[in-house]
Protein backbone atom coordinates (compact mmCIF):
# COMPACT_ATOMS: atom_id res chain seq x y z
CA UNK A 1 0.00 0.00 0.00
CA UNK A 2 1.82 3.45 -1.10
CA UNK A 3 2.17 5.69 1.17
CA UNK A 4 0.63 8.99 1.52
CA UNK A 5 2.37 11.58 -0.42
CA UNK A 6 3.79 14.98 0.27
CA UNK A 7 1.84 17.92 -1.24
CA UNK A 8 3.85 20.91 -2.40
CA UNK A 9 1.66 24.02 -1.49
CA UNK A 10 1.35 27.31 -4.30
CA UNK A 11 -1.29 29.93 -4.42
CA UNK A 12 -3.32 29.63 -7.57
CA UNK A 13 -6.96 30.90 -6.34
CA UNK A 14 -9.08 32.21 -3.78
CA UNK A 15 -12.39 30.70 -2.45
CA UNK A 16 -15.53 32.57 -1.59
CA UNK A 17 -14.25 32.61 1.79
CA UNK A 18 -11.11 34.28 0.96
CA UNK A 19 -8.87 31.20 1.65
CA UNK A 20 -6.41 29.81 -0.91
CA UNK A 21 -7.13 27.17 -3.29
CA UNK A 22 -3.26 24.97 -3.20
CA UNK A 23 -1.62 23.93 -6.77
CA UNK A 24 -1.06 20.26 -6.05
CA UNK A 25 0.27 17.44 -7.37
CA UNK A 26 -1.08 13.85 -6.22
CA UNK A 27 1.26 10.85 -7.07
CA UNK A 28 -0.97 8.01 -8.59
CA UNK A 29 0.57 5.05 -10.25
CA UNK A 30 -1.68 3.11 -13.28
CA UNK A 31 -1.23 -0.03 -14.80
CA UNK A 32 -1.74 0.12 -18.64
CA UNK A 33 -3.47 -2.25 -20.59
CA UNK A 34 -0.47 -3.23 -22.10
CA UNK A 35 0.91 -4.10 -18.71
CA UNK A 36 2.91 -1.49 -18.12
CA UNK A 37 2.81 0.52 -14.69
CA UNK A 38 4.43 3.93 -13.79
CA UNK A 39 4.02 6.28 -10.92
CA UNK A 40 3.31 9.66 -11.98
CA UNK A 41 2.39 12.77 -10.51
CA UNK A 42 -1.07 14.48 -11.31
CA UNK A 43 -3.28 17.38 -10.39
CA UNK A 44 -5.82 17.18 -8.78
CA UNK A 45 -8.72 18.04 -11.30
CA UNK A 46 -6.86 14.71 -12.94
CA UNK A 47 -7.88 12.44 -10.14
CA UNK A 48 -11.20 13.82 -10.05
CA UNK A 49 -11.98 13.44 -13.52
CA UNK A 50 -10.31 9.78 -14.16
CA UNK A 51 -11.98 8.92 -10.56
CA UNK A 52 -15.38 9.79 -12.65
CA UNK A 53 -14.71 8.21 -15.75
CA UNK A 54 -13.63 4.99 -14.34
CA UNK A 55 -16.72 4.59 -12.44
CA UNK A 56 -19.32 5.95 -14.12
CA UNK A 57 -18.40 5.44 -17.71
CA UNK A 58 -20.83 2.85 -18.56
CA UNK A 59 -23.38 4.15 -16.50
CA UNK A 60 -26.84 5.01 -17.47
CA UNK A 61 -28.99 6.97 -15.27
CA UNK A 62 -28.41 9.59 -12.57
CA UNK A 63 -24.88 10.31 -11.14
CA UNK A 64 -25.00 11.86 -7.14
CA UNK A 65 -22.74 14.86 -7.12
CA UNK A 66 -22.69 15.70 -3.09
CA UNK A 67 -20.90 18.10 -1.31
CA UNK A 68 -20.36 18.75 2.18
CA UNK A 69 -19.87 21.86 5.22
CA UNK A 70 -17.98 21.41 8.54
CA UNK A 71 -19.25 23.26 11.41
CA UNK A 72 -17.23 24.95 14.45
CA UNK A 73 -16.73 21.44 16.21
CA UNK A 74 -15.42 19.95 12.57
CA UNK A 75 -18.95 17.85 12.13
CA UNK A 76 -19.46 17.24 8.68
CA UNK A 77 -23.15 18.30 7.31
CA UNK A 78 -23.43 16.74 3.23
CA UNK A 79 -26.29 18.91 2.99
CA UNK A 80 -27.00 18.11 -1.19
CA UNK A 81 -28.67 14.46 -1.07
CA UNK A 82 -32.09 16.17 -1.02
CA UNK A 83 -31.10 18.68 -4.21
CA UNK A 84 -32.21 17.43 -7.44
CA UNK A 85 -29.82 19.36 -9.49
CA UNK A 86 -27.69 17.05 -7.80
CA UNK A 87 -28.15 14.44 -9.39
CA UNK A 88 -27.05 15.25 -13.14
CA UNK A 89 -27.52 12.41 -16.08
CA UNK A 90 -24.58 9.98 -16.72
CA UNK A 91 -25.14 9.89 -19.84
CA UNK A 92 -22.84 6.88 -20.04
CA UNK A 93 -21.12 5.33 -23.61
CA UNK A 94 -21.31 7.27 -27.20
CA UNK A 95 -22.02 10.42 -25.07
CA UNK A 96 -18.44 12.36 -25.45
CA UNK A 97 -19.83 15.50 -22.68
CA UNK A 98 -21.54 13.25 -20.07
CA UNK A 99 -18.96 14.24 -17.42
CA UNK A 100 -19.36 18.51 -18.11
CA UNK A 101 -22.57 18.20 -15.61
CA UNK A 102 -20.84 16.54 -12.74
CA UNK A 103 -17.39 18.00 -12.63
CA UNK A 104 -18.65 21.69 -13.32
CA UNK A 105 -21.16 21.37 -10.09
CA UNK A 106 -17.54 19.73 -8.12
CA UNK A 107 -15.48 22.58 -9.10
CA UNK A 108 -18.28 25.45 -7.87
CA UNK A 109 -18.88 23.19 -4.63
CA UNK A 110 -14.84 23.54 -4.37
CA UNK A 111 -14.26 27.13 -5.18
CA UNK A 112 -17.10 27.61 -1.85
CA UNK A 113 -14.35 25.57 -0.09
CA UNK A 114 -16.33 22.55 0.52
CA UNK A 115 -16.01 18.44 0.37
CA UNK A 116 -17.25 16.65 -2.63
CA UNK A 117 -18.17 13.20 -2.55
CA UNK A 118 -19.72 11.02 -5.66
CA UNK A 119 -22.02 8.09 -5.52
CA UNK A 120 -20.74 4.76 -6.89
CA UNK A 121 -24.00 3.37 -8.39
CA UNK A 122 -26.10 5.16 -10.70
CA UNK A 123 -29.49 6.56 -9.66
CA UNK A 124 -32.41 5.46 -11.38
CA UNK A 125 -34.54 8.15 -10.50
CA UNK A 126 -33.63 11.99 -9.86
CA UNK A 127 -33.05 11.28 -5.66
CA UNK A 128 -31.12 9.89 -3.45
CA UNK A 129 -31.95 6.51 -1.37
CA UNK A 130 -32.22 3.36 -1.72
CA UNK A 131 -35.22 2.88 -3.64
CA UNK A 132 -33.41 5.23 -6.35
CA UNK A 133 -30.97 2.22 -6.77
CA UNK A 134 -31.48 -0.55 -9.28
CA UNK A 135 -28.12 -2.26 -9.98
CA UNK A 136 -24.18 -1.37 -9.66
CA UNK A 137 -20.88 -2.60 -12.04
CA UNK A 138 -18.82 -2.37 -8.78
CA UNK A 139 -18.14 -3.35 -5.39
CA UNK A 140 -16.54 -1.51 -2.59
CA UNK A 141 -15.35 -1.57 1.00
CA UNK A 142 -13.86 1.13 3.33
CA UNK A 143 -11.07 1.06 5.50
CA UNK A 144 -10.70 3.56 8.27
CA UNK A 145 -7.53 4.25 9.78
CA UNK A 146 -3.64 3.61 8.34
CA UNK A 147 -3.60 0.64 11.39
CA UNK A 148 -5.85 -1.61 9.27
CA UNK A 149 -3.68 -1.31 6.11
CA UNK A 150 -2.64 -4.77 6.47
CA UNK A 151 -5.62 -6.12 6.28
CA UNK A 152 -6.60 -4.49 3.39
CA UNK A 153 -2.98 -5.63 2.09
CA UNK A 154 -3.86 -9.29 2.09
CA UNK A 155 -7.26 -8.73 0.68
CA UNK A 156 -6.12 -7.17 -2.25
CA UNK A 157 -3.56 -10.09 -2.78
CA UNK A 158 -6.03 -12.91 -3.17
CA UNK A 159 -8.87 -10.43 -4.83
CA UNK A 160 -6.62 -7.56 -6.56
CA UNK A 161 -9.47 -4.10 -7.13
CA UNK A 162 -9.09 -2.24 -9.89
CA UNK A 163 -9.11 1.27 -7.90
CA UNK A 164 -7.87 2.24 -4.73
CA UNK A 165 -8.60 5.70 -3.00
CA UNK A 166 -7.19 7.52 -0.38
CA UNK A 167 -9.59 8.88 1.55
CA UNK A 168 -7.20 11.93 3.26
CA UNK A 169 -8.41 11.17 6.47
CA UNK A 170 -7.49 8.91 9.35
CA UNK A 171 -5.34 7.44 6.87
CA UNK A 172 -7.97 5.06 5.27
CA UNK A 173 -8.83 3.96 2.08
CA UNK A 174 -11.69 2.83 -0.25
CA UNK A 175 -11.49 -0.27 -2.69
CA UNK A 176 -13.88 -0.75 -5.50
CA UNK A 177 -13.86 -4.22 -7.77
CA UNK A 178 -15.32 -3.77 -10.98
CA UNK A 179 -18.02 -6.31 -12.05
CA UNK A 180 -18.28 -8.18 -15.57
CA UNK A 181 -22.55 -7.67 -15.36
CA UNK A 182 -24.51 -5.86 -13.12
CA UNK A 183 -25.80 -6.73 -9.80
CA UNK A 184 -28.87 -5.76 -9.36
CA UNK A 185 -29.99 -3.77 -6.24
CA UNK A 186 -32.78 -6.33 -4.97
CA UNK A 187 -34.50 -9.45 -5.92
CA UNK A 188 -37.59 -11.67 -4.31
CA UNK A 189 -38.10 -15.42 -4.52
CA UNK A 190 -41.51 -16.16 -4.68
CA UNK A 191 -43.03 -19.32 -3.38
CA UNK A 192 -43.78 -20.25 -6.52
CA UNK A 193 -40.36 -20.07 -7.45
CA UNK A 194 -40.36 -16.91 -9.74
CA UNK A 195 -37.65 -14.52 -9.50
CA UNK A 196 -38.32 -11.04 -9.95
CA UNK A 197 -35.34 -8.29 -9.67
CA UNK A 198 -35.94 -4.97 -8.38
CA UNK A 199 -40.09 -4.97 -7.80
CA UNK A 200 -41.84 -2.26 -6.53
CA UNK A 201 -42.53 -2.19 -2.89
CA UNK A 202 -45.84 -1.77 -1.96
CA UNK A 203 -46.93 -0.29 1.07
CA UNK A 204 -50.28 0.41 3.16
CA UNK A 205 -51.21 4.12 1.98
CA UNK A 206 -51.59 5.38 6.32
CA UNK A 207 -49.15 3.59 7.98
CA UNK A 208 -46.16 2.90 4.90
CA UNK A 209 -46.32 -0.86 6.70
CA UNK A 210 -44.34 -3.03 3.72
CA UNK A 211 -47.52 -5.33 2.44
CA UNK A 212 -45.65 -7.15 -0.38
CA UNK A 213 -43.89 -6.70 -3.70
CA UNK A 214 -45.39 -5.25 -7.19
CA UNK A 215 -43.26 -6.68 -10.51
CA UNK A 216 -42.10 -3.62 -12.38
CA UNK A 217 -45.46 -3.00 -15.07
CA UNK A 218 -47.68 -5.89 -13.25
CA UNK A 219 -50.78 -4.78 -11.29
CA UNK A 220 -50.18 -8.51 -9.54
CA UNK A 221 -48.73 -7.93 -5.84
CA UNK A 222 -46.77 -10.73 -4.46
CA UNK A 223 -46.98 -11.50 -1.20
CA UNK A 224 -44.90 -14.34 1.12
CA UNK A 225 -41.22 -13.75 -0.79
CA UNK A 226 -38.13 -13.59 0.48
CA UNK A 227 -36.05 -10.20 -0.28
CA UNK A 228 -32.63 -10.22 -0.78
CA UNK A 229 -30.29 -7.32 -1.77
CA UNK A 230 -27.93 -8.67 -3.87
CA UNK A 231 -25.21 -5.48 -3.94
CA UNK A 232 -25.07 -5.10 0.02
CA UNK A 233 -24.64 -8.97 0.18
CA UNK A 234 -22.07 -8.59 -1.85
CA UNK A 235 -20.01 -5.90 -0.13
CA UNK A 236 -20.96 -7.54 3.23
CA UNK A 237 -18.52 -10.68 2.14
CA UNK A 238 -15.57 -8.10 1.16
CA UNK A 239 -16.00 -6.30 4.32
CA UNK A 240 -16.37 -9.46 6.40
CA UNK A 241 -12.89 -10.89 4.85
CA UNK A 242 -10.99 -8.23 6.12
CA UNK A 243 -12.06 -9.66 9.43
CA UNK A 244 -12.63 -7.67 12.76
CA UNK A 245 -10.66 -6.11 15.71
CA UNK A 246 -10.75 -5.87 19.72
CA UNK A 247 -11.52 -8.33 22.44
CA UNK A 248 -13.66 -11.13 22.21
CA UNK A 249 -17.35 -10.41 22.99
CA UNK A 250 -16.57 -6.75 21.50
CA UNK A 251 -14.87 -6.84 18.36
CA UNK A 252 -15.70 -4.44 15.83
CA UNK A 253 -15.16 -4.87 12.13
CA UNK A 254 -12.10 -3.47 10.63
CA UNK A 255 -14.12 -2.03 7.55
CA UNK A 256 -16.90 0.49 7.64
CA UNK A 257 -19.85 -1.80 7.92
CA UNK A 258 -21.86 1.20 7.22
CA UNK A 259 -20.20 2.14 3.77
CA UNK A 260 -21.71 -1.45 2.44
CA UNK A 261 -25.01 0.74 1.71
CA UNK A 262 -26.07 0.69 -2.14
CA UNK A 263 -26.46 4.22 -2.25
CA UNK A 264 -23.48 5.67 -0.22
CA UNK A 265 -21.69 8.32 -1.43
CA UNK A 266 -17.72 8.59 -1.15
CA UNK A 267 -15.07 11.10 -0.83
CA UNK A 268 -14.14 12.13 -4.52
CA UNK A 269 -10.62 11.82 -5.38
CA UNK A 270 -9.13 15.09 -6.28
CA UNK A 271 -10.66 17.10 -3.29
CA UNK A 272 -9.77 18.20 -0.43
CA UNK A 273 -10.54 16.40 3.32
CA UNK A 274 -11.75 19.69 5.40
CA UNK A 275 -10.85 17.23 8.43
CA UNK A 276 -7.04 17.26 7.68
CA UNK A 277 -6.31 19.46 4.92
CA UNK A 278 -5.16 17.04 2.72
CA UNK A 279 -6.47 15.83 -1.10
CA UNK A 280 -8.02 12.57 -1.24
CA UNK A 281 -6.08 10.79 -4.48
CA UNK A 282 -6.21 7.63 -6.49
CA UNK A 283 -3.49 5.92 -5.30
CA UNK A 284 -3.76 2.85 -7.82
CA UNK A 285 -5.54 2.27 -10.92
CA UNK A 286 -5.85 -0.92 -13.19
CA UNK A 287 -6.78 -0.82 -16.45
CA UNK A 288 -4.88 -4.56 -17.33
CA UNK A 289 -7.40 -6.42 -14.49
CA UNK A 290 -10.44 -8.05 -16.54
CA UNK A 291 -13.69 -7.00 -14.30
CA UNK A 292 -14.92 -10.28 -12.12
CA UNK A 293 -17.77 -12.19 -12.48
CA UNK A 294 -19.41 -11.98 -9.03
CA UNK A 295 -19.30 -15.97 -7.78
CA UNK A 296 -15.11 -15.59 -8.75
CA UNK A 297 -14.80 -12.36 -7.17
CA UNK A 298 -17.15 -13.71 -3.73
CA UNK A 299 -17.83 -17.37 -3.62
CA UNK A 300 -14.75 -18.73 -1.76
CA UNK A 301 -15.08 -15.60 1.04
CA UNK A 302 -17.53 -17.06 3.54
CA UNK A 303 -20.60 -15.27 4.50
CA UNK A 304 -20.67 -13.39 7.69
CA UNK A 305 -23.29 -14.87 10.56
CA UNK A 306 -26.30 -13.02 10.69
CA UNK A 307 -29.68 -12.81 13.24
CA UNK A 308 -32.17 -13.92 10.49
CA UNK A 309 -32.10 -16.28 7.92
CA UNK A 310 -31.53 -14.93 4.64
CA UNK A 311 -32.72 -17.73 1.48
CA UNK A 312 -29.63 -18.23 -1.33
CA UNK A 313 -30.43 -17.79 -4.54
CA UNK A 314 -29.50 -20.84 -6.25
CA UNK A 315 -27.65 -18.67 -8.93
CA UNK A 316 -25.02 -20.37 -11.02
CA UNK A 317 -21.91 -18.55 -11.33
CA UNK A 318 -19.62 -18.22 -14.81
CA UNK A 319 -15.88 -19.21 -12.97
CA UNK A 320 -12.70 -17.46 -13.82
CA UNK A 321 -10.86 -19.06 -17.43
CA UNK A 322 -8.53 -18.09 -19.95
CA UNK A 323 -11.14 -17.23 -22.45
CA UNK A 324 -12.66 -14.31 -20.34
CA UNK A 325 -8.82 -12.52 -21.77
CA UNK A 326 -10.45 -12.58 -25.20
CA UNK A 327 -11.46 -9.03 -25.72
CA UNK A 328 -14.71 -8.26 -27.06
CA UNK A 329 -13.27 -6.82 -30.63
CA UNK A 330 -11.85 -10.12 -31.21
CA UNK A 331 -14.90 -12.62 -30.02
CA UNK A 332 -17.61 -10.19 -31.18
CA UNK A 333 -16.50 -11.04 -35.23
CA UNK A 334 -16.46 -14.65 -34.17
CA UNK A 335 -19.36 -15.15 -32.36
CA UNK A 336 -21.81 -12.70 -33.74
CA UNK A 337 -20.21 -11.95 -36.94
CA UNK A 338 -20.14 -8.08 -35.73
CA UNK A 339 -16.88 -5.99 -36.18
CA UNK A 340 -16.70 -3.50 -33.48
CA UNK A 341 -16.60 0.03 -34.31
CA UNK A 342 -13.52 1.99 -32.46
CA UNK A 343 -15.98 4.50 -30.75
CA UNK A 344 -19.97 4.61 -30.10
CA UNK A 345 -22.77 1.83 -29.64
CA UNK A 346 -23.30 -1.32 -31.65
CA UNK A 347 -27.05 -2.77 -32.66
CA UNK A 348 -28.16 -4.78 -29.80
CA UNK A 349 -26.85 -8.32 -31.31
CA UNK A 350 -29.78 -10.52 -30.07
CA UNK A 351 -32.30 -11.48 -32.82
CA UNK A 352 -35.11 -10.40 -30.60
CA UNK A 353 -34.61 -7.19 -30.06
CA UNK A 354 -35.68 -4.65 -33.38
CA UNK A 355 -32.55 -1.66 -32.39
CA UNK A 356 -33.58 1.11 -34.52
CA UNK A 357 -30.87 2.79 -32.93
CA UNK A 358 -27.80 1.31 -31.53
CA UNK A 359 -28.12 0.73 -28.39
CA UNK A 360 -25.57 -1.88 -27.15
CA UNK A 361 -22.28 -0.51 -25.59
CA UNK A 362 -19.23 -3.00 -25.47
CA UNK A 363 -16.64 -2.96 -22.54
CA UNK A 364 -13.26 -4.76 -23.16
CA UNK A 365 -14.63 -8.02 -21.73
CA UNK A 366 -18.49 -7.54 -21.75
CA UNK A 367 -21.74 -6.08 -23.95
CA UNK A 368 -24.60 -4.41 -22.04
CA UNK A 369 -27.20 -3.14 -24.33
CA UNK A 370 -29.35 -0.24 -22.48
CA UNK A 371 -32.77 -0.75 -24.37
CA UNK A 372 -33.61 -4.65 -23.61
CA UNK A 373 -30.78 -5.27 -20.97
CA UNK A 374 -28.99 -7.87 -22.55
CA UNK A 375 -25.57 -8.16 -21.29
CA UNK A 376 -22.34 -10.25 -20.10
CA UNK A 377 -19.58 -11.98 -21.13
CA UNK A 378 -18.83 -14.52 -24.43
CA UNK A 379 -20.48 -17.17 -22.68
CA UNK A 380 -23.75 -14.70 -22.94
CA UNK A 381 -23.46 -13.30 -26.61
CA UNK A 382 -23.35 -17.21 -27.72
CA UNK A 383 -26.17 -18.08 -26.04
CA UNK A 384 -27.85 -14.86 -26.85
CA UNK A 385 -27.15 -15.83 -30.89
CA UNK A 386 -28.55 -19.02 -30.44
CA UNK A 387 -31.45 -18.45 -28.44
CA UNK A 388 -30.85 -19.72 -24.84
CA UNK A 389 -31.02 -17.28 -22.16
CA UNK A 390 -28.31 -14.48 -21.54
CA UNK A 391 -26.99 -12.46 -18.43
CA UNK A 392 -28.75 -13.18 -15.06
CA UNK A 393 -31.24 -15.36 -16.51
CA UNK A 394 -28.75 -17.77 -18.21
CA UNK A 395 -26.98 -17.74 -14.31
CA UNK A 396 -30.35 -18.62 -12.98
CA UNK A 397 -30.78 -21.61 -15.62
CA UNK A 398 -30.55 -25.34 -15.38
CA UNK A 399 -27.19 -26.43 -15.14
CA UNK A 400 -27.55 -28.21 -18.94
CA UNK A 401 -28.35 -25.19 -20.47
CA UNK A 402 -25.43 -23.09 -19.28
CA UNK A 403 -22.73 -25.69 -19.76
CA UNK A 404 -24.08 -25.89 -23.73
CA UNK A 405 -23.64 -22.02 -23.65
CA UNK A 406 -20.26 -22.76 -22.18
CA UNK A 407 -19.08 -25.28 -24.43
CA UNK A 408 -20.90 -24.04 -27.09
CA UNK A 409 -18.68 -20.13 -27.22
CA UNK A 410 -15.80 -22.09 -26.33
CA UNK A 411 -15.40 -24.35 -28.85
CA UNK A 412 -15.86 -21.01 -31.33
CA UNK A 413 -12.83 -19.24 -29.41
CA UNK A 414 -10.72 -22.84 -28.98
CA UNK A 415 -7.94 -21.15 -31.24
CA UNK A 416 -7.74 -18.57 -29.96
CA UNK A 417 -6.34 -19.66 -26.18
Amino acid sequence: MSATATQPQASQDTTDDGSELEEVKLPVTVRLKDGREATVDRPPEWHRQVHLWYLHAMSRGFIEVAAGRRDEDGTLDIYTRRSRDHFVPAGGPGEQDWRIAALELAERHLLAGEELFLGVAPRAQVRGGKPAEQWSRWLWIDVDGSEHLGRLDALLQRKPAHLLIESAGSGGMHAYWRLARRLPASKIRCEDGRIIVNPLEVREKDTRRLVGYRELGSKDVVTGATRVEPIERANERLLHALGYTGAAGAEVAVGDTVCREQSRVFRWAGSPNGKTGRWARIVRLDLLLPPYQPGFLLDDLPDPERSQAVRQLDLRHIKYDAYRLIPASVYFPRIAGITLPEKGNISCPSPSHEDRKASCSVDTYVFDCHGCEAQGTYIDLWALIHGLPAGDALAAADRDTFLRAKKGAQDALKDLV
